[in-house]
C-alpha cells in the first residue's frame, strides 16, 4: 500500500536535488547567473510541495510557514537578481 502524501514527497526530494545540481552548476560557474535563480526557485518550490503535505495532514501552523518561506525565497530572490 502506497503512503497518502508519498506522491508530494517525491516532488518535494525531485525539486530538492534539482536545486542541488544547479546549486552545483552555479558554484562552477562562479558567477551570479540565472542558475542561482533557477536554484532558489526549485528550493521555493520543494518548500511548496512541503506545504502541500502539510496542508492534506491537517497541520495549519506548518502550511503556513512553509508556503511564507517558499513565498519569501521566490519574491527575494527576483527582487535581488532584477
Amino acid at each position: 500500500m502506497k503512503h497518502p502524501y508519498e506522491k508530494m514527497q517525491r516532488f518535494q526530494v525531485l525539486a530538492m536535488v534539482i536545486a542541488l545540481v544547479l546549486a552545483i552548476v552555479a558554484l562552477a560557474q562562479q558567477a551570479f547567473s540565472w542558475t542561482v535563480l533557477a536554484m532558489f526557485y526549485a528550493l521555493s518550490l520543494s518548500f511548496m510541495f512541503e506545504a502541500l503535505v502539510e496542508m492534506q495532514k491537517r497541520n495549519t501552523f506548518n502550511f503556513i510557514s512553509q508556503i511564507l518561506r517558499g513565498f519569501l525565497i521566490a519574491i527575494f530572490s527576483t527582487l535581488l537578481f532584477f
